[in-house]
């Protein structure tokens, strides 16, 4: 659960804040930063997709539901440089190009997030589901308050891009560690006591 936390910190940004910050940054007219700003979104659907067919592919390949975790990882780890590079981005090219590296990677990590979630849950998987879901939604609810009070009191988008660094770093991490899931199988409610 505390790695979509990550996930939607990161991925939401480019719902917020990403089209105020690309004008302001670089100078942009709103016709230019409105569709710079659709590059990142087109990317993460591709994110998405891929990392849905990386989970299949994982899974069915190994037998194992905690091989999800390698495109999770990849998908943390590309968002984690995808945000590195956009803080040394001289152009508004170069920092959406970097940008859309950051959500096709966060986006990547929601399939195996989903997946997992029902293998861990079993007869629970919409309380599973839900519950991380829920921490998910903490996370873009914190992106839309860390952002402009990073910036009002650093004056620079470098502590909240940072924090995103360490969010999906320590992602990645979490996902080192996820065992395979043991779950209770099905009770037949239904047989005689």
């Amino acid at each position: 659960m505390t790695q979509y936390f990550a996930s939607c910190f990161t991925f939401f940004f480019a719902l917020s804040w990403l089209f105020p910050y690309l004008q302001k940054t670089y100078g942009l007219t709103t016709v230019e930063t409105g569709f710079m700003t659709a590059i990142p979104l087109a990317a993460g659907a591709a994110g998405n997709w891929l990392g849905g067919v990386g989970s299949d592919f994982a899974v069915r390949r190994t037998g194992s539901i905690a091989s999800l975790r390698y495109v999770a990882m990849l998908g943390f780890a590309l968002a984690a440089i995808g945000l590195v590079g956009s803080l040394n981005a001289d152009t508004a090219i170069v920092a959406v190009l970097f940008l859309s590296l950051t959500v096709f990677g966060a986006d990547m990590t929601l399939p195996p997030s989903w997946a997992f979630c029902i293998d861990v849950g079993g007869e629970r998987a919409g309380t599973v589901t839900g519950q991380m879901n829920m921490v998910g939604a903490f996370g873009a609810f914190a992106t839309g308050l860390a952002f402009p009070y990073l910036y009002s009191a650093f004056n620079s988008v470098t502590p909240f891009f940072l924090t995103a660094v360490a969010l999906n770093l320590g992602a990645a991490t979490l996902w080192a560690f996820v065992p395979r899931a043991k779950r209770a199988e099905p009770t037949d409610s239904t047989s005689p006591a």
